[in-house]
């Protein structure tokens, strides 16, 4: 598969697909769900950088750009290589 056509990313923690298939769309979907097993998640791949599921949803309703669904995005990423053996 050409870079240009990459699979869809798949949300690691329920398997949904997000609307375009893409790393930004599966962190919009990682918010908008909200549920536990989703925050787990995202605390458990961000803390790294010294975030938090709220420390990125906070900043993201109060700060103008799109840092948090970048940094959740980069995240989703390496999961998803990471669990193919990339």
């Amino acid at each position: 598969m050409s870079e240009q056509q990459k699979k869809p990313i798949i949300c690691p923690v329920c398997g949904k697909k997000a609307k375009t298939g893409s790393a930004i769309d599966c962190a919009r979907h990682m918010f908008g769900t909200g549920d536990k097993p989703h925050r787990q998640w995202v605390d458990a791949n961000v803390k790294d950088q010294g975030e938090s599921f709220i420390d990125l949803l906070i900043e993201q309703a109060t700060t103008p750009g799109n840092r948090s669904y970048v940094l959740l995005a980069e995240c989703i990423e390496k999961a998803v290589k990471d669990a193919e053996g990339k």
